[in-house]
Parts: C-alpha cells; structure tokens; sequence
C-alpha cells in the first residue's frame, strides 16, 4: 500500500477555541497560525517525586488531587535571571530533589477542525521533554524509552540548553506533528508534557517552555507520522520536511537517489522501532539532506530500535546544515555507506546499543570540541558493529575520533578494518570496557594537544564500571603519533604483525612518547594494564618501546619483534635492525586528504629486497603491519609437484597465540584466528576446523590447484563475510600444478636466436627464464605467458646474440 505524502490546499480556518480567538479569525480570513495552548497560560504540574497516576495524561482537571498545583508556564529554574525570563512558575526546589516535571493543559475544541492543518507544538526546553495529545505520543527529544513513558526519576538522555541558556544556547524548535485529521474533534482535549532534567543534582537549569498551535502548510511538504510504505521521488523536486517526521512501525520509506531533501528549523526524522528507511543514492546520483533555503539549522536522523527491528540503510549521501549529531541509532539497526558530513562543529554520529555498518564514509575535520563518532552499550544482541574503509580527519581537545563503550565476548564486538584516522588530539579509537577487533587501520597524527589530560595515542582503552577490554590488534600502521597504544585499567591487547615508525611527543604537549604505554601518568596516575603481547611486530624510531612499565605491575611479552632498542624484558628471538622500508614519508608528506590518499603509507611502509623483516614472521610470512587482511597460510605447494609427492602435502593456517599472560577469559579460544574453512579448487568448504590443524590434500589429480581460507576471527565473524562489504575477503594460495614436472622439450636455433618449445597444461601461468652461464648468473626472466584454454604446446623465441644460454620454465602464481 502506498501512502498520500502531501497535505490538501491550504485552507480557511473554522475552529474557535475561547472568544478571544473567535474575535481574531473574524477579523483575520487568511490566518496562518492558530494558538490551542500558549505557554503563558495557566498549567497544572507535578513534581517528580513519585510514581505519576496512569491516567495523568487523560483525566479531567477536576480528577487531579492536590499533588498538581496550578501554575502560569512556563516553568523552570536556572543560575541565570535571562533563562528564566520567560518562565512564570520557578521550580526553586528541584535540584537535587527531582528530575522530571509533568505538565498538562486542557482547551476546548467548540467547532469543527479542517482536518488539513497541521499540530505544531513548539519547545523552549533544557534538557529534554516527551509530549502527547490525550494520551497519543507527539514528539520527544533526549527522552528514554520513547514514545513509551518514563519512569518519573529519569534523566534526559543527553544535554541541550534553552535559547536563553549561557553554555551553547539553542534554538527554539518547531515540530510538526503532522495534519489534524479526526485529534481535535469538538470539547475537552488535554496536552500533557513531561519535562527531564539531564542530572539530578548536577544541572545548573531546567527549561520548559511550550506552545501548541493548528498552522497552515504548504503544499509538497511531509510532517507527521507516516504509517504505510511511502516512495520520495527526485522528480517531485526539492522535498520539504516542515516539521518533526516519524516512520512508524511496520511502515518504509524509500527515497529515490538524487533527491535534496530541505528539513525546517529544528526538523528531523525519526525512525520508530520496527520502522525502516531506505535512501540509497548511487555514486553519479548522491541523496542530499540539508536545511530549508533561509532556514536555521535542522535536527538530525533518529533511528530506534530493538532485537530483531529492520534495517534503515542510508548510502551514498550527503548531510549539512543540521544541528545535531547527523544520525542517532538508540538501538536501531542501521548500513551507513559512503556518507559526507558537512556540517563539522558538532558530532555526526552516535550508535548507542545498535547494529551497524559503517563503510566508506568520509568524517571531515571537526571545528568543536566532540567525538566525531561515539556510541554507548554496545551491541545490540544478535547484531554487529563494525567501521571499515572510513575516513576520520581529525579531531581537537579531549575528543577521540571514535569512543565506543560496551560489548564483551562471547557477546558481539566492535571491528576497525582498513580505516584511517588522520589525526587527533587525544585518541583515534578509545575503547573502554570493550573488546574489540581491529585490523589493517592507518593510524597518523595523534598528538595530546589542549585540555587533554591523559595519554593520546592510536589505540587506547580503560576500564568501565567494573568492565575491561581485551583487543585483538593486527596488520595496523602507526605513524608520528605521541603513542600507539595506550592499555591500563586492568586490560589486555594484544598486537600481531603490525609496524609502529616515529612515536613522537612532537606536535603536542606530552612529556614523553613510545609505542606502547602501560598506565596513565597525568592528571594523576591510573592502575595498571593486565598486560600486552607483541609477535611479529615492526618498530622504528621510537623512543621508549614501553612507557611507565614496572614488571611487578603489570607484564608485557615481545617474541619475534624487530626493534630499534634491545628488549630486556619477558619474551625471545627480537631483533634490533633497520627494517629496511621502502621510504620512511617526511610528517609533511602524511596529511592525506582522503582514505585512497593515505594508502601511499602502505607503498611507503612496505619493505625493501634483502630487508630482515622479510620471510620471518610467522611460517615464513613477513614481520610489520603491509600484510593482506585475513588468514595467512603456510607450506602450499609451489610451482610444479609430481602427483605422489602430493598426496602427504599439508598446508598450516595461521595464527593463534595462548599463554604469554594472554588471559583466557577474555580469549577462550586464544588471540587471532580461532578457526577456518577451506576449499580445493573452488569446490565446496570444509566444515569448520580448529586454527592449529593442518589441511591434508588427498592425492590429486593432473593439473592447476589452488586452496582458498576462510579464518574465523576471535571476534566469532568470518573474515569473509558480507557485513565487511569491500573487506570481506577470501585468503587463496598461489596456483600449483600437479604433473611431471616441467621441462624444455626442444630447443631450435635460427638465424635471430633460439627457439624453444614446452607442454603448457589449461589454466597455469608460466615464466621462461634464461641465464649464460649455469654456475654464476642468476635466473632472468625472458617473458610471462598467460593460461592457455587447453593442454597445448607452447613456443618462445629468443632473440639471443649469446653463443650459449641456458633456459627453464617455471608456473608462477
């Protein structure tokens, strides 16, 4: 079914609500906003103190007993006489006493509404509210639970201030609560708001200032509730939202790409638990939310949620000229895909106890104090969190550019893969309490700067009401940072193959750096880290490898590291060398603009021929963090193998670590890769195997073979699966070919060189190689021949000058 958007023509007005009123409209023919409640009259109140009376928001008057005085609104209190100003009733008892305030206020209805006008309620408010119309939700901002009612001791679940406030005031907003229809029939109708404070004690102000009014709207412009499926189209152009819109349950509306969506003053949008928006743009046609032309600033995306609600997907769009975080998630279930954010003075999004994906998205630089990205309770059960291919610019003061709390194994976890954080001035990713996965991340410019008073480093985390973390960290880099990591408070990380270059104090206000630090030393000391371990591990140009560290403390573990200083502390075969990089970039040339740019550090960062980090990390692998994301696997067959040799080939994947103080309650089944699947060939997958069991491949048969992985990560996810979009990848061993082996079948000379001829078999690659002299030279490569379709035999001049050369030919990857 497929919903009207648009309200009918505008209108006369026929209602009369007091003879003052009647004696305005007979007067005024065109009347554009009619007045049901102002904030001035006379309302009747509660303290929150107790339990409200179910039937508060519905009962006549005459029904209340004497816990609800009379009062002119509006109602408050503030340390400051301007805040106040508007408000006739001062609630000089309520800090420290109460947190919510009910109000309510009856009118009359004494003629017939046209249906058409829209209920517009608008709101001076600190901190939050909740309002209905006879009981019937309308709108809420930083309420808990809605549209339910809270508990009458609850706290509004984040700041704002009133337009008079002294600390950010903010606007006074209108919200839209859609056409009238068959709300306002003729006698008694009761608005009733419940007011909450942010703090019980601690809040300095408490404002609730309410007006409720019937205004004419335009044609082309969506409010209210919408409640069956609903499509936006471009063409329709420019769509107006003129007030607060909520997709209700059960109810999804799409929008087309290459729609401009114009949201009014203080407008948003609101996704109900079991609502779904969809608002896919494309990569030539992007979706633009922003602010009406000549309006303020607008409200932002809220998407609720609980187990099991449908998915809001929005991608390939962009967001400017709103106010708030641009896409709240209270338990919703949201894919944000290749989003711009363009207003930079405040946070773009918050994904409290949700599910999401969060990809490709591109996190300006912001202007103010906040954390770009935040989010509070975890995961939602059943859901999943992840950040990959993300662009975060930076961010100034005591603000990360991603604070996530909340979410322990077994439960789910949050995944970083393949971001980058281009600076900070305090932490790129602060997990508290959190265990997490993070891999293949850039790290630059993370420096304490302004009112930070802790640490600043790539990666920090600390305990949270009790909770700690346990981080699973590979294949990262970390470059010109204070630190790479911060772990204290009773965590654990633990880092794999990655490569730390330049901890440097400079550029901020540290008094020391290095590439991993144990505690907090200021603003005065914290408890200690449970411990790190590091295997495989990069570090260079560094001046301390651990900060603060005392062994009687705390432990960290180094095996199999190279490092820039000797390393006397547990662990063995760590090795002090020049790792030998490609080019070590100069700090000008590492402020990228972009994620695609900051992949030059990778280039930068890999290793140079004869460096001592190549072939000895784990099973031959390489040491450092440029390794491809996923599983890594050890012993394939190369090139060509007889049949019978094969047939007691193993193939070892990799890798997992337990013991080294790496605590089990964290990692039950240790720190990497817990389990895999493979398969031969492109054929089907195993069932899933244990990390440490080898594959044994059965005898095989003539020809091109390859094996694929799939490793499950600590996190309990497989590496391939879709929720890592670009990132979920397969790990594939180069090809093999099983037959006799290869050989040069015959050698021609002519009058240009040599020719030569071989049995090429389908599907392999093949390079024919020459040198002059056997015992000397080493091997050059003459040319590279793709697969042939068929087993054929394959020819190859070469225009040779030399009286002698030596050939071979070899299937290559």
């Amino acid at each position: 079914m497929t919903a009207s958007l648009w309200p009918g023509e505008h209108w006369r007005s026929r209602i009369v609500v007091s003879a003052q009123v009647l004696a305005f409209l007979l007067l005024t023919q065109n009347l554009c906003s009619q007045p049901l409640v102002r904030h001035s009259d006379v309302w009747r109140y509660r303290e929150g103190t107790s339990a409200l009376p179910s039937n508060w928001k519905t009962a006549a008057d005459s029904a209340l007993d004497g816990t609800w005085p009379s009062g002119a609104g509006g109602l408050g209190y503030a340390d400051n006489a301007p805040e106040t100003a508007p408000c006739q009733t001062i609630l000089n008892d309520m800090r420290g006493n109460y947190s919510t305030v009910a109000m309510r206020k009856t009118f009359e209805v004494i003629a017939a509404v046209d249906p058409n006008l829209h209920l517009v309620l608008t709101m001076d408010f600190d901190d939050g509210f909740i309002a209905w119309l006879d009981g019937v939700f309308l709108t809420s901002v930083n309420s808990p639970s809605s549209p339910n009612e809270p508990a009458f001791n609850a706290l509004a679940t984040a700041s704002h201030e009133s337009s008079r406030g002294d600390n950010s005031a903010q606007p006074v907003i209108t919200y839209d609560a859609g056409p009238a229809g068959t709300r306002l029939g003729i006698g008694s109708h009761v608005l009733s708001i419940l007011g909450l404070n942010s703090s019980l004690s601690g809040s300095s102000d408490f404002i609730q200032i309410a007006d409720l009014a019937l205004v004419a709207t335009p044609t082309n412009c969506l409010s209210g509730l919408v409640s069956a499926d609903v499509t936006v189209h471009a063409t329709d152009g420019p769509i107006s939202i003129c007030g607060n819109i909520t997709i209700g349950a059960g109810a999804t509306m799409t929008i087309d790409p290459g729609t401009t969506v114009q949201f009014a003053q203080g407008a948003g949008l609101t996704v109900a638990d079991g609502g779904r928006l969809i608002a896919e743009g494309t990569g030539t046609n992007r979706i633009r939310f922003t602010a009406a032309p000549n309006s303020a600033a607008w409200g932002g995306f809220t998407v609720n949620g609980s187990v099991g609600s449908p998915e809001t997907r929005i991608s390939y769009a962009d967001f400017e000229g709103n106010s708030a975080a641009a896409i709240h998630s209270a338990g919703g279930t949201v894919f944000l895909d290749h989003l711009n954010f363009l207003s930079i003075d405040h946070q773009y999004v918050s994904l409290d106890s949700s599910s999401f994906v969060v990809s490709n998205c591109h996190f300006p630089a912001s202007t103010k104090k906040v954390e770009v990205a935040h989010g509070t309770g975890g995961i939602k059960s059943g859901g999943h969190g992840v950040f990959t291919r993300d662009f975060f610019g930076g961010t100034i003061g005591y603000s990360d550019a991603v604070d996530f709390t909340g979410g322990n194994r077994p439960g789910p976890i949050i995944h970083f893969i393949n971001n980058v954080f281009a600076g900070s001035q305090d932490d790129g990713i602060d997990v508290d309490g959190t265990d997490a996965w993070i891999e293949g991340n850039i790290f630059l410019h993370v420096h304490r700067n302004g009112d930070t008073p802790d640490t600043s480093s790539g990666v920090s985390g600390g305990n949270n009401s009790g909770n700690t973390s346990e981080v699973t960290i590979i294949g990262n880099l970390f470059f010109d940072c204070d630190n790479a990591i911060t772990a204290k408070q009773g965590n654990f990380f633990a880092l794999l193959n990655n490569t730390i270059v330049h901890m440097t104090k400079t550029g901020g206000i540290d008094g020391a750096s290095g590439a991993v630090v144990v505690r907090d030393t200021t603003p005065s000391p914290t408890t200690f880290a449970r411990g790190l371990y590091l295997e495989n591990n990069i570090i260079a140009d560094v001046p301390e490898i651990v900060r603060n560290y005392d062994s009687a403390q705390t432990t960290v573990t180094l095996n199999n590291n190279i490092l820039p200083m000797a390393w006397t502390g547990p662990g063995s075969s760590n090795r002090v060398a020049d790792p030998m990089f490609k080019h070590v970039p100069d700090v000008t040339e590492t402020f990228f603009a972009n994620w695609q740019d900051a992949q030059k550090l990778r280039d930068g960062l890999s290793l140079l021929p004869g460096s001592p980090a190549i072939g000895n990390g784990w099973e031959g692998h390489d040491q450092g963090g440029v390794i491809p994301l996923g599983v890594l696997i050890s012993a394939a067959p190369q090139g060509v193998v007889a049949s019978n040799t094969q047939s007691s080939a193993t193939i070892r994947v990799g890798y997992n670590r337990t013991g080294q103080g790496i605590p089990s309650s964290g990692w039950p089944d240790g720190v990497g890769y817990t389990h895999y699947k493979w398969r031969l060939d492109a054929g089907p997958w195993s069932p899933e195997t244990m990390i440490n069991a080898p594959i044994t491949l059965p005898a095989l048969a003539s020809g091109p073979h390859f094996v694929e992985v799939i490793g499950k990560r600590d996190s309990s996810w497989y590496q391939d699966d879709p929720i890592f979009g670009d990132d979920g990848v397969v790990t594939r061993s180069a090809t093999w070919q099983v037959g006799s082996e290869l050989r040069v079948k015959d050698i021609e000379q002519t009058s240009s060189g040599f020719k030569l001829s071989f049995d090429a078999m389908a599907g392999v690659n093949y390079s024919v190689q020459y040198k002059d002299f056997i015992e000397v030279d080493s091997w050059a490569t003459l040319t590279n021949l793709p697969p042939v379709a068929v087993d054929t035999e394959q020819s190859v001049t070469d225009q040779a000058t030399a009286r002698q050369r030596f050939y071979r030919v070899a299937a290559r990857p």
